[in-house]
């Protein structure tokens, strides 16, 4: 991200995108009744009758809601115009801006947090988008997720009833050549449409061995990337979870976030079976515990830090400055992914103790 000029007078910061991850970090720092504004096309009708034209403009809009389309790498910002040519806008009508990868916008803020200031300056150490196809695989059931840095979507569930042993060898041949190619079919989709780094196979036995097999003989099959095995219990979600959590994939974790997020949640879950009290759980724990310079690590659903109240918003920056202030770590984790989940459900801040209280 590279910041343009900071107006702290008027609450006004100008910023231009140069990763993803910038509009990620954007995503979590614009909110409802914020301003932003930005060159934009909109579609302007001079001849009644026609469909118009689009025109490049400027626009000012007072923000309703935001969201994140890492696929498409753009962050839209809808809202009502504030200010435009008046020419071709009516203020108060509606417009979406779509930013992008090296687009210029201005935000403007009642009120900046330094927490906020402090993400924007951050150089992320994800520059680009490790984008990890995961196939948990058993006899008869497969369950395919795509993992970025940002989030993890299972994009398909596949069974298929598999012959026993007792059956013949051609059925039960002819049914897992099935399977298979139906798993295959979502595999050359994905790999076709995104730039996908690495596929993971995991599950139990030997099936998932004998499918990369079937995959790598398939002609159409056409990646350049590495494909790893795993073990795993099953061929269920539950399968991905175990993956993201393998030692094998030690070696990944300076390209992944999710990665060193699922080790994080790890840890904490490692720390509650050993000694729960060097854990505080809830921002009224949390923030006793960084009162007194006490917090080792602070890991943060980002869902809390867009969702919540101006009273809750200051005291998180409280609390991330006093932690801040004692040296401790600070982590704001996606809630789109397995790992961010875990973390609202264990109550979406948590603290690690350098000392019991």
């Amino acid at each position: 991200m590279k910041i343009l000029n900071i107006d702290q007078k008027h609450g006004e910061v100008t910023v231009k995108t140069e990763s993803l991850n910038d509009l990620w970090s954007l995503y979590n720092i614009i909110i409802k009744d914020d301003q932003v504004s930005s060159l934009t096309q909109r579609r302007v009708v001079l001849k009644e009758g026609t469909s118009g034209e689009r025109k490049l403009m400027k626009l000012k809009l007072k923000v309703e809601s935001v969201s994140f389309h890492e696929f498409s790498n753009r962050l839209r910002i809808k809202g009502k115009i504030l200010e435009g040519p008046e020419d071709y806008v009516s203020f108060g009508t509606y417009h979406t801006f779509n930013i992008e990868v090296s687009q210029k916008l201005t935000i403007i803020k009642e009120n900046w947090l330094k927490n906020e200031l402090r993400r924007l300056k951050e150089t992320s150490k994800f520059e680009s988008n490790f984008i990890t196809l995961i196939i948990g695989i058993e006899t008869g059931l497969a369950t395919l997720a795509l993992i970025t840095n940002f989030s993890h979507n299972r994009i398909a569930t596949i069974r298929k009833n598999i012959p026993g042993k007792r059956y013949k060898q051609t059925y039960r041949n002819k049914a897992l050549n099935e399977f298979f190619t139906d798993i295959q079919k979502v595999v050359i989709e994905n790999i076709k449409n995104l730039e996908i780094n690495l596929i993971i196979v995991c599950g139990p036995g030997n099936t998932k061995d004998n499918f990369i097999n079937f995959l790598q003989k398939t002609p159409s099959f056409d990646f350049k990337g590495k494909i790893e095995t795993c073990h795993a219990s099953s061929g269920t979600e539950s399968a991905i979870r175990e993956t993201l959590k393998s030692k094998k994939l030690d070696s990944l974790k300076n390209k992944i976030k999710v990665l060193q997020e699922a080790e994080k949640i790890e840890n904490i879950m490692t720390q509650f079976a050993t000694d729960a009290d060097l854990i505080v759980i809830g921002l009224d724990e949390v923030s006793k515990a960084s009162e007194k310079g006490a917090i080792k690590e602070l890991l943060i659903a980002d869902v809390l830090i867009r969702g919540s109240s101006k009273k809750n918003k200051l005291k998180i920056e409280e609390i991330i400055t006093s932690v801040e202030d004692t040296g401790g770590k600070i982590s704001i984790m996606s809630t789109e992914n397995l790992t961010g989940e875990q973390l609202v459900g264990l109550g979406s801040i948590i603290g690690i103790l350098r000392y019991k209280l």
